[in-house]
């Protein structure tokens, strides 16, 4: 689906205490579980200008659909055996680990914001497709900040 320009979305989420919490969420795209892509024109016609800063909502939303296809979105895209998910999350969560501590500290006490899409630090699967975006788009600058993800994503996407 493409709408014109970004969607609010009405969310419900019952936390762990049963409390229901209701919200509006601005969304540039969105990839449903066993449902639809959507991306809003306005970035899709910008995506040859953001490619500096990496970002780009279609691959965004792509990939989220890429790491559904095992289960939920976990970070992790459909590998052929328990060991080569370890070998896989054993160089994702340290780099979303170091990636995410950069974004506190930037945001809690005035450190530099990483260039990467701060929106990655939200959770491994955002991880995952914030990094995938820039990997696709400005692959020299996400290889000087993401050396060791270059080499895991060039084997699976089989680039290089």
């Amino acid at each position: 689906m493409v709408h014109p320009a970004d969607v609010v979305a009405q969310r419900t989420v019952t936390d762990d205490d049963g409390i229901v919490h209701e919200y509006e969420e601005e969304l540039a795209g969105e990839a449903m579980e066993g449902g639809p892509v959507m991306v809003n024109w306005r970035d899709v016609a910008e995506a040859g200008s953001t490619a500096e800063a990496g970002y780009n909502v279609v691959i965004h939303e792509f990939v989220h659909k890429i790491d559904m296809r095992d289960g939920a979105p976990d970070g992790c895209p459909p590998l052929p055996s328990s060991r080569h998910r370890r070998e896989w999350l054993a160089v994702l969560e340290p780099a979303y680990a170091k990636f995410r501590e950069q974004v506190i500290v930037a945001e809690r006490f005035g450190g530099a914001m990483p260039w990467l899409d701060d929106y990655g630090a939200t959770a491994i699967d955002e991880f995952f497709a914030v990094a995938c975006e820039a990997y696709f788009v400005n692959r020299g600058r996400f290889g000087e900040e993401f050396p060791e993800l270059v080499t895991l994503f060039d084997g699976f996407f089989g680039g290089g």
